[in-house]
């Protein structure tokens, strides 16, 4: 066994409902054992503790019999048998009993009181121990070395009870009772959020974004399914860094034709049929894939895929406008139909590495890709990483369109070594990709037919003379096309290599285009400035929209790709 997980389903559990449930992921299947303590000098000398710190800890393979002392001063007898956990599928759902978590949260209760009256802080430090089949040594997570003196280590906060919870109603009581729950606990995610509706401070962030959710014109109008819009809460609830997100994502939309948009939230896939809501969701089901720098947990990894959403012009680009290829295509994507982006990252993202395009081809991260996240900014020539799901998506195009072009590297030589992942993938991104190939990652991605009008690397004189119809026809393209299409300028002179850009409009005798060269939320140069090599115009640098005049496009103008019907 190479690695394992465990995580609450929240990281913060209201201490007056059902008991907290832990995910447990491995990278193999097993028997799993839980320990919980007050503190994590307890998880390092597992102990049996007296009273009035009978809870201090507690490992669910050892039957638990202790009486402790209620908040009111009556004596509760708790009483909780050995239990077996097995990873099926290589992962676990454990509910903490009934009867542990009841005593858990009359220690709560007691902490609460002036002066406190149990040495309980309301955190519980966990850990997990996983045997293999076949095995007789336990994999652990976290070690010793994570938890040590470490207060910041693994942990579930326990929200402390509201002695006066507001009388407020939840605005939409149908799409609550719409949440459901888990096994056992059917009702549980609509509870959970009624807890939160009642408890939260006015000034948490956390329930501002919550009120502006139900308070949202998308939400009240156009999410008609009471279905949806409770998925869409289950979001809020369990997606963690990204339920501050969701007000913003709710006003996303996306074009469907001339002067029609609908919202981007129930949009569906090109594969699967399933809303950008639903993807999201299965998203937070993932094992992620264990080479992901830093553990990230389902909960950052849909906030890492919300900020793509957001922010559809990220870079991998290694600074070079050439090597943008991959990137507008991630763009093209992401402004077409985020909800087919977020499909293909819930097996990108997840321990396959791997998923299915559009088009029915089967593809997978290249090896060992999450790990330049570790050059970044720390080598002679650092990798340019926004997000993991950046990361994912554009590497695994990158190696899908080049095919056997794609070059071979080592996983386990120095990272900057001439056969290492750092050297060959930033020689293999800064190469971008070739006309056909950029073609071949589009029919793939959208599955749909492009053609590819482009001039080859040739003499300038013959490069000028290809210009004028290759303008003519993008123009009349661009018109016809109502929606984003990709198109290549040079991007110096003299002619010698292409930046791919996704052109969205012409209008006024300009070519308005995305530049996936810089993220919008870090822009490069002030809106309203100029730039020269191509002579261009910042419209809006925080939505990386620029412009150039159709006189310049003239000379500037390498290519295009067109559909010829539209796509996403």
């Amino acid at each position: 066994m190479n690695w394992l997980r465990i995580r609450p389903l929240l990281a913060s559990w209201p201490g007056d409902t059902q008991p907290p449930t832990f995910e447990i992921m491995a990278d193999e299947n097993g028997t799993a054992v839980v320990e919980l303590a007050w503190d994590p000098a307890a998880l390092l000398a597992p102990a049996s503790y007296v009273a009035p710190d009978n809870l201090r800890y507690y490992s669910s393979d050892v039957a638990f019999n202790e009486t402790i002392t209620d908040d009111n001063g009556s004596s509760r007898h708790i009483t909780v048998p050995a239990q077996t956990i097995t990873l099926s599928g290589n992962r676990a759902v454990w509910t903490m009993p009934q009867a542990l978590w009841d005593g858990y949260v009359q220690e709560t209760l007691k902490s609460s009181n002036t002066p406190p009256r149990s040495r309980f802080t309301r955190v519980l430090y966990y850990r997990v121990r996983v045997t293999p089949p076949g095995g007789s040594t336990a994999r652990v997570w976290p070690l010793d070395s994570a938890i040590s003196g470490n207060v910041d280590a693994p942990h579930l906060n326990i929200l402390t009870i509201c002695a006066s919870p507001t009388a407020m109603v939840v605005p939409d009581e149908t799409a609550v009772n719409a949440m459901g729950g888990i096994t056992g606990f059917d009702t549980l995610w609509s509870t959970l959020l009624r807890w939160f509706w009642h408890n939260l401070d006015e000034s948490s962030a956390d329930r501002q974004a919550l009120v502006a959710i139900f308070g949202h014109q998308t939400f009240q109008t156009e999410i008609t399914s009471a279905a949806q819009r409770g998925k869409l809460l289950k979001l809020w609830l369990l997606g963690g860094p990204a339920r501050r997100q969701l007000p913003r994502l709710l006003s996303r939309r996306i074009q469907r034709g001339s002067n029609i948009t609908i919202p981007a939230l129930v949009q569906t896939d090109l594969r699967g049929g399933k809303t950008l809501i639903d993807n999201l969701l299965a998203l937070l089901n993932i094992t992620p894939h264990p080479d992901i720098v830093g553990a990230a947990t389902p909960a950052e990894l849909v906030s890492d895929v919300v900020t793509e959403i957001l922010d559809p012009n990220g870079q991998i680009n290694q600074g070079a406008a050439g090597t943008c290829s991959p990137t507008s295509l991630q763009t093209m994507l992401l402004t077409l139909n985020p909800s087919e982006y977020v499909r293909l990252q819930v097996g990108l993202l997840s321990s396959s590495g791997a998923t299915t395009l559009a088009n029915g081809t089967a593809v997978s991260i290249p090896p060992g890709i999450f790990q330049v996240a570790r050059y970044a900014g720390s080598q002679t020539n650092p990798f340019f990483v926004r997000t993991n799901a950046e990361l994912a998506f554009q590497s695994t195009i990158l190696k899908y369109a080049q095919g056997s072009r794609f070059p071979a590297y080592s996983t386990t030589a120095a990272a900057n070594a001439p056969n290492g992942i750092n050297t060959v993938f930033q020689q293999t991104i800064a190469g971008g990709l070739m006309s056909d190939e950029t073609d071949r990652g589009l029919e793939g991605i959208f599955n749909a037919t492009f053609t590819t009008n482009y001039i080859p690397n040739t003499t300038q004189t013959a490069n000028q003379a290809a210009q004028p119809g290759l303008r003519t026809g993008f123009l009349s393209t661009i018109d016809a096309a109502q929606q984003p299409i990709p198109l290549a300028m040079y991007w110096s002179q003299p002619y010698n290599f292409g930046h791919v850009v996704l052109a969205v409009r012409r209008e006024n005798g300009r070519v308005f285009f995305k530049n996936p060269q810089y993220a919008g939320s870090n822009p490069t140069a002030a809106t309203g400035s100029t730039a020269t090599n191509p002579p261009r115009r910042y419209d809006d640098a925080s939505a990386t929209l620029e412009s150039i005049s159709e006189a310049d496009l003239l000379t500037w103008i390498k290519g295009y790709w067109n559909a010829g019907t539209a796509v996403g």
